[in-house]
C-alpha cells in the first residue's frame, strides 16, 4: 500500500468503537462486538490545496468500482495540482476495503456537497463501509455503541448521547447491520450538519464488492 503518516501513536477505546494507531490494526473491526474502527492519518496537502481550488458552490459527485487493474478517474472533477494525489488516495482506500475484505472491486461514491447527506443517527443495511472527509466535518458516531437502543434513535436520549466526530483524512470503517451476526447492532452514525461557513464537504464511501 501507499506511504500514509499516522497521527498518532496511541489506541482510543470507547464502548464497541476504536481509534486504532497503525493502518494494519484497522482488522479489529473485525472482532465481536466492534462497530467502528478507525485510524487517524493527515490528509496530503496536495489534496487539500485541490480542493480548495474548485469551486465551492459547485456540487460534485463520482460513482466509480476500482479493481487492482482499475483506478479512480474522476471524470467528472476537472484536472488541476493535486488531483493525481486525490485519485491515488482513493486507489489507496479501495485497496484497504479489498484487502480487508477479500473482495476483486470495491465501489466508492466522491461526494461534494453542503448538506448532511444522512443527518439522523441511522445504521447501514449493509456489511462492512469505509468513509473518509477529505473537506469540512467528518462523519460522527455514537460514543456508546453498545448501549444504545437501535429501535429508538430519533429519541431526545439518543440525541443528547456523548459523540465521537472524525478528523479530517481518518479512514473510518463502519460495520452494518448485514454483517453476520450482526443484525441486533451496527455502527450508528451520521453526517454532521454544515458549519456556520456552509462550505461544501467532501467525503468519499466505499464499499466491498462481489461480482456473480
Amino acid at each position: 500500500m501507499s506511504q500514509v503518516r499516522s497521527v498518532s501513536e496511541t489506541v482510543t477505546v470507547g464502548p464497541s468503537w476504536r481509534r486504532v494507531p497503525e493502518l494494519a490494526d484497522l482488522t479489529e473491526i473485525f472482532e465481536p462486538g466492534v462497530q467502528v474502527c478507525s485510524w487517524q492519518r493527515d490528509v496530503d496537502p496536495g489534496i487539500t490545496a485541490y480542493l480548495a481550488s474548485l469551486d465551492q458552490n459547485q456540487e460534485l459527485q463520482a460513482i466509480e468500482a476500482s479493481s487492482a487493474t482499475k483506478q479512480p478517474t474522476l471524470s467528472r472533477f476537472p484536472d488541476g495540482p493535486g488531483r493525481n494525489s486525490l485519485v491515488e488516495d482513493l486507489a489507496l482506500l479501495c485497496e484497504i476495503v479489498r484487502e480487508l475484505l477479500g473482495c476483486s472491486e470495491a465501489g466508492l461514491r466522491l461526494a461534494r456537497v453542503g448538506r448532511a447527506m444522512c443527518p439522523g443517527w441511522h445504521i447501514d443495511r449493509m456489511g462492512i463501509r469505509l468513509v473518509c472527509t477529505y473537506q469540512g466535518p467528518g462523519t460522527e458516531w455514537l460514543d456508546d455503541q453498545g448501549g444504545v437502543n437501535r429501535s429508538e434513535l430519533q429519541s431526545d436520549r439518543v440525541r443528547a448521547s456523548t459523540l465521537v466526530q472524525a478528523t479530517p483524512g481518518e479512514i473510518v470503517l463502519l460495520k452494518g447491520a448485514l454483517w453476520q451476526e450482526n443484525d441486533a447492532f451496527g455502527a450508528v452514525h451520521r453526517s454532521p450538519e454544515p458549519g456556520v461557513s456552509k462550505t461544501l464537504r467532501t467525503l468519499v464511501t466505499v464499499d466491498p464488492l462481489w461480482r456473480e
